[in-house]
């Protein structure tokens, strides 16, 4: 059995390197705008597992910002049983995150996109969670925070769809400048290795 092998001309290791660097100017120059970088390595891996081809901004880019969007609802509705119900914030935490993550998963079941892009939906709702309960600050990839507990959950989820964005966008950049080109076919059952350029 042959298939068609694709050749990268510039090998992985150096895309990689240079994908990296050309990153950090969207995580060190922006201030209070940088964007997490750890949360768009995260999905730049994503995009590779789920084929790294164009394809995969479909499968990542809907499903992605609505898993995160179920727990910026978590975070809205959590804040406010705190702050204006003056609810003990470990029972509202744990109250809450278990009606939103059950009702997160629950509606997977209404449409295929949910399935298909199960890994970037459950990454979302998880990149979410970080950065809420991690606490990170304005100028560290949590978006230009204001300290209103019923504006910032929103904030911070266009922050952590963001990072999602520029990883998706990382791993396309990163094939991309390793030049791919289809080569000849080959015997499917041997491996070979090195087709990067080591």
């Amino acid at each position: 059995m042959t298939e068609e092998v694709v050749i990268q001309r510039v090998p992985l290791w150096l895309a990689v390197a240079v994908t990296v660097l050309v990153s950090l100017s969207f995580g060190m120059f922006l201030g209070r705008y940088n964007i997490a970088l750890w949360a768009s390595f995260i999905v730049w891996a994503e995009y590779f597992a789920l084929g790294g081809t164009p394809e995969c901004f479909r499968h990542i880019l809907v499903p992605y910002p609505v898993g995160a969007l179920s727990m910026a609802v978590f975070a809205a509705v959590n804040n406010y049983f705190v702050v204006s119900l003056k609810w003990n914030p470990d029972a509202s935490v744990a109250v809450w995150i278990f009606v939103w993550v059950a009702v997160a998963v629950y509606v997977m079941r209404f449409h295929e996109v949910f399935n298909k892009g199960s890994l970037p939906y459950f990454n979302g709702l998880s990149m979410y969670l970080a950065f809420y309960f991690s606490g990170l600050k304005p100028g560290f990839g949590a978006g230009p925070l204001t300290g209103n507990p019923f504006v910032d959950p929103w904030i911070l989820w266009i922050w952590v769809v963001l990072a999602g964005v520029l990883g998706s966008v990382l791993g396309w950049f990163n094939i991309l400048i390793t030049f791919p080109q289809k080569g000849g076919p080959v015997n499917s059952d041997i491996r070979s290795y090195g087709t990067d350029g080591d």
